[in-house]
């Protein structure tokens, strides 16, 4: 059984990802970009703020399972492909292929399960408490917000009320309940304490993610002077909360494969408070080829600093699995 697992899971990853990937770029509208004019320094700078916020992001992962007592957990290229291949499992249906692949792929490496469970889970969470707190404090008391049309604007209220979920979710006793609960009923067993989440491990991590937030919300407005050079700096604050709102608006949104027509469905309307609805629309397919782009080549990087290294990926060899968790 074990090794029908060992094959198995990574060949499904692999076939599922291919498939939604595919079906992915089919959905973009490939005629809008006909006749448009890039400014290809500004999409330089966007592509060089979207693969760093990819390699913190996979450095917040490895500093919250130290945090929780992961100490084979270590800043080095096995790790940083796991979670690149991972990464790209957000664009298979539902967020279990992006958690799931980090707890298979990364447990191969001697790293306790429960351990990689809490840190997905609180990875995910704090994501999305803190993008969707940059973004409130971005656009909430913007005047351009009121530009948009009135059918959108519940918008702003429904953020505020998916922030006051989220952060009483991630408070440390209710997470470790939670966690507690979801481990009784799936492994019919006691959490153990040592696997807790504290306040310090979530501190850190929200204060880490709020870098990361901001690096990936000024690669959107590098994204936008791709297509409108002139648009003025002075906007940038309301661009980077558009697209912050947009990526937690694909997170929350689990059955659409990389938050497919959600992001769009965001940017769209806000974004044309700023430019004419036509524009808003190339910006907006081009800043979803851009993400694929990016998540491609994060992989890509990943899997080659991994080859260079002689070493092999960790579905093919790892250490045993540790018993006792």
């Amino acid at each position: 059984m074990k090794r029908v697992l060992k094959t198995g899971v990574p060949i499904a990853f692999y076939v599922l990802l291919i498939a939604f990937l595919v079906y992915y770029v089919s959905q973009i509208e490939w005629s809008t970009l006909a006749n448009i004019q890039f400014d290809w320094w500004f999409f330089i700078v966007a592509c060089v703020l979207g693969l760093t916020s990819r390699y913190w992001s996979a450095y917040i992962w490895i500093v919250i399972l130290r945090s929780l007592g992961a100490k084979q957990a270590v800043y080095q290229p096995v790790l940083i492909y796991v979670y690149a291949k991972s990464w790209l499992g957000r664009y298979i249906p539902g967020t279990a292929p992006w958690i799931l692949g980090k707890i298979f792929f990364a447990s191969k490496q001697g790293i306790s399960k429960n351990k990689l469970a809490v840190s997905s889970l609180l990875e995910a969470a704090l994501q999305i408490v803190v993008q969707l707190a940059l973004s409130i404090a971005l656009l909430l008391f913007d005047p351009r917000i009121d530009l948009i049309p009135e059918q959108y604007r519940f918008i702003k209220w429904l953020m505020v009320l998916v922030l006051i979920g989220c952060i009483v979710a991630i408070i440390p006793p209710v997470f470790n309940r939670l966690m507690g609960l979801a481990y009784k009923l799936l492994r019919r067993g006691t959490f153990e304490r040592e696997h807790h989440a504290t306040w310090r491990t979530i501190s850190s991590g929200a204060g880490l993610y709020l870098v990361g937030s901001i690096i990936n919300g000024l690669s959107l407005f590098f994204i936008a002077k791709t297509v409108v050079p002139d648009l003025p700096y002075s906007t940038v604050f309301y661009v980077m909360g558009v697209g912050t709102l947009a990526g937690v608006a694909g997170m929350l949104i689990v059955f659409a494969p990389g938050g497919l027509g959600v992001r769009e469905i965001v940017q769209a309307p806000l974004l044309g408070a700023l430019m004419p609805a036509a524009v808003a629309a190339v910006v907006v397919v081009i800043s979803r080829l851009w993400s694929v782009l990016m998540d491609l080549l994060f992989f890509a990087a990943a899997w080659s600093a991994l080859r260079i290294r002689g070493e092999k990926e960790p579905e093919l060899v790892g250490p045993p699995e540790p018993q006792a968790e």
